[in-house]
């Protein structure tokens, strides 16, 4: 009996040693210890994919095993593993060239990929911080920001804004006014965990809104530690008084994970370098150079409850941010001395102002497949946006409403998303992705004054890209979209406005139709798209990336049927309803270099629009009472061109150098040469240079410690669209340290900066009051402080 045991155990394990499967698991991280979900793993001719932990497992037979493991933003690693056990290996990947740390570019660019992307990190965005989203990514090459005062901006990618740039959270596009040129992003720019920027072909899967390109920015990460951690983030200015704090608190165990983030900011009335501005003819003071009502507050919080296993996950987002800011007295009807008096307190929000409250709920799941994974994300959004001044009427007998009297406009969207993207490999060499985008919009207005009707509108998208990768050094990718759209606008009639019509001495005819504000519409619009790129390893130091293909945008509802006062901008805007999707053809090269202590990159792009739709001045009067020139949105073709520089250098380790430069060229292109304008809203050329010295690293209790010098160069913009006004260019300086202290358990990270050092007064040729004639703010002492505790590390 012994011999037979012995003989069944040695069988066992002669038997187990051929044909037992072994177990292959582990994770897959960045350099910082951050999960990255799914990463692609190619087991020879296997694939599968981490999950929202970043982690992986799959079962293999015993053997020799080519493993490759990618994610976009990181290099590829190609490794050899032998499977004879049960083994855990874990792989940690580092940052391409298109990655932004605490500096600039970082790393080398080694995966293939067509698209031309940036990629933001939490760190980065805390320690440029400048108030709002925007303003914090305007060192990128190709990225400005169109600024609201000192603590609001909206994002300008390629000379592209406001509809023509999407912000997207998790994969879900954010739905606000984004019209309006007077109102920031309703995102919590503190609580960003990190985000990309997209041109090329991977914008396709975004649709309308996405010419210039996507923000994306993923706010659903796994936290790195098991266990309770988090941080406590203050931040402090002086051009405004300006004083803030955010706080994110996470727990994770095996399977679950949660979030809780809050941010608070206040601030004051902004100084200028000035103490006397000049519009419509009026001289109207400054008071001790600072710009009454601009003072605003922010409050904003997240919570995020996550589940994760090694085939699914799944997160709940639910988010509200609040924003409240006042408009300089001189910016809402005719300018008033009086109105810019000092009150005594620069925190006073007074009329006129506008607040915004954004609420969101957001699900997305990730189900990991015997052959790919399939990503489900849900959304609802409602998006509340006031603007008050004091009631004024323009027509004898009208009374103000019994309810908030003094609200002037109010718009209340809200938006319900689907979008299901299917991702699939076939082999080492192609890779698809199959999309489903849905969305419902209803909006519905209130206030004493209209501009823009009730409507609701739909857009249904599918889409697919395919990549192609014939060789290690060459890659292909495939677009494709189709869109539908539907559009139905509410009408409005205005008796009192015909009353006064004909009380001045217009016809009936004249005065019926200004008084028909808005008319019942129903449109119906379809869209198809293509985008080809193509990547290209000459060797192991340069790439070159190349993509084409069409460009769409579907009018919004303030193209078709806006006809009303915009306070905000300052004139009558009348919409078009008959005008049609935008629609042409987009370009762009991007040439790579990145060897040693270099990285370079440039990237020339052209856009041909038959029908760029944009705000012109029609030299008609309006007939509306204190209304001025009235403004018609109209199409016309279109030439938009530009090239984009992003450089860096490191010198003996300590010294760097980063250098970010955009040339921006457009037009308008009519049957009389003498009328192509440029475009509106155009930047001017600019080029941001930085340098950085590594001071103080060698104590014992001081680590990434850094001084920099920076300086903005902006050319003057002298071409410029009708009704526009020709804006000066510029040079301002800025001086900034930042580093970490560590004393035992204590850890933080602080930044000091001094933004426009000597105090220039110069503007902005996208900024809000820049048709005031207001410059831009004056120097700004700035102070971040980030403190981690629980398990969190710096």
């Amino acid at each position: 009996m012994k011999i037979f045991w012995i003989s069944t155990v040695f069988s066992l394990l002669f038997f187990s040693s051929y044909s037992q499967n072994h177990q292959l698991s582990g994770t897959v991280t960045s350099e910082k210890g951050e999960p990255l979900e799914g990463a692609y793993i190619a087991i020879n001719e296997n694939y599968i994919w981490t999950s929202g932990a970043g982690r992986y497992s799959t079962t293999l037979e015993t053997g020799d095993y080519n493993i490759k493991v990618t994610t976009l933003g990181y290099q590829e690693q190609d490794t050899v593993i032998s499977i004879a056990r049960d083994r855990q290996v874990n792989f940690v990947l580092k940052a391409s060239v298109d990655d932004l740390g605490e500096v600039l570019v970082k790393g080398r660019q080694h995966q293939q990929s067509t698209q031309q992307k940036l990629r933001v990190e939490r760190e980065y965005l805390e320690q440029e911080f400048k108030g709002s989203l925007a303003s914090s990514l305007e060192k990128l090459p190709g990225f400005n920001a169109m600024q609201i005062g000192a603590g609001a901006s909206k994002p300008i990618i390629r000379g592209l804004g406001l509809n023509r740039v999407a912000v997207a959270e998790n994969g879900i596009k954010q739905e606000g006014q984004q019209w309006g040129a007077d109102h920031g992003l309703e995102i919590d720019a503190l609580q960003v965990e990190d985000l990309e920027i997209i041109k090329g072909v991977g914008a396709i899967a975004y649709g309308s809104d996405a010419l210039g390109g996507v923000v994306q920015i993923n706010n659903n990460r796994v936290p790195v530690q098991e266990g309770l951690s988090g941080s406590i983030y203050g931040v402090g200015q002086s051009v405004n008084n300006s004083l803030g704090t955010s706080a994110r608190l996470t727990f994770k165990d095996e399977h679950w994970f949660a979030k809780g983030k809050f941010t608070g900011i206040s601030y004051g009335d902004y100084n200028l370098p000035t103490d006397q501005i000049s519009y419509l003819n009026f001289n109207i003071p400054v008071f001790d150079h600072s710009l009454k009502n601009t003072a605003g507050k922010e409050v904003d919080w997240s919570s995020q409850l996550g589940f994760i296993t090694k085939n699914f996950n799944s997160s709940l987002t639910v988010s509200r941010v609040y924003q409240k800011s006042g408009f300089f007295p001189g910016s809402h009807g005719v300018p008033d001395i009086a109105r810019v008096q000092r009150d005594g307190d620069p925190r006073n929000i007074d009329l006129p102002f506008q607040r915004v409250a954004h609420f969101k709920v957001l699900s997305n799941s990730t189900f990991f497949l015997e052959e790919g994974r399939l990503e489900l994300g849900l959304s609802y959004q409602d998006n509340h946006r006031q603007e008050w001044s004091l009631f004024h009427t323009h027509y004898a007998g009208q009374e103000p409403p019994e309810v908030d009297p003094n609200l002037e406009l109010d718009f209340s969207l809200k938006t319900y998303s689907i979008k299901s993207t299917y991702h699939r490999a076939f082999g080492q060499q192609h890779k698809t992705q199959l999309g489903i985008d849905l969305q419902w919009k209803d909006n519905r207005i209130k206030g004493f004054n209209f501009l823009l009707p009730e409507y609701s509108s739909g857009n249904y998208g599918l889409f697919a890209i395919h990549e192609y990768q014939p060789s290690s050094s060459d890659l292909w990718s495939l677009g494709l979209r189709f869109d539908y759209g539907n559009f139905e606008m509410s009408g409005f009639y205005d008796p009192k406005l015909f009353e006064y019509l004909i009380e001045n001495g217009q016809n009936q005819n004249t005065a019926s139709n200004y008084a028909q504000r808005s008319r019942n519409l129903e449109r119906d619009f379809s869209s198809f798209n293509l985008r080809l790129g193509y990547s290209h390893h000459f060797n192991e130091y340069w790439q070159g990336r190349a993509n084409i293909g069409t460009a769409f945008r579907l009018p919004t509802a303030i193209e078709l049927g806006a006809n009303g006062i915009h306070h905000g901008s300052f004139r009558h805007e009348r919409g078009e309803p008959g005008l049609e999707p935008e629609k042409g053809i987009m370009a762009d090269l991007s040439i790579s270099y990145a060897k040693e202590t270099w990285n370079v990159t440039i990237s020339p792009y052209a856009y041909y629009f038959t029908n760029y739709i944009f705000l012109k001045p029609t030299g008609i009067f309006s007939l509306l009472p204190h209304s001025g020139q009235l403004y018609q949105y109209t199409a016309s073709e279109a030439l938009l061109s530009g090239i984009e520089l992003q450089l860096e250098k490191t010198f003996a380790s300590h010294f760097r150098l980063n250098v970010a430069g955009e040339y921006l060229y457009n037009q308008q292109l009519t049957s009389s040469a003498s009328r192509n304008f440029p475009l509106p809203f155009t930047p001017a050329n600019n080029l941001f240079i930085e340098a950085g010295y590594s001071v103080l690293n060698d104590k014992v209790f001081i680590s990434n410690s850094e001084v920099t010098v920076n300086t903005r160069l902006v050319m003057n913009q002298d071409r410029i669209a009708q009704g526009e006004d020709t804006t000066p260019g510029y040079q301002i300086l800025g001086l900034g340290w930042h580093g970490e202290f560590q004393l035992g358990s204590f850890e933080a990270a602080v930044n000091l900066r001094v933004d426009n050092l000597l105090n220039t007064r110069f503007f902005n040729h996208t900024s809000f009051y820049r048709r005031l004639q207001i410059p831009e703010p004056g120097r700004n002492i700035q102070l971040n402080i980030k403190i981690p505790f629980g398990n969190t590390r710096l």
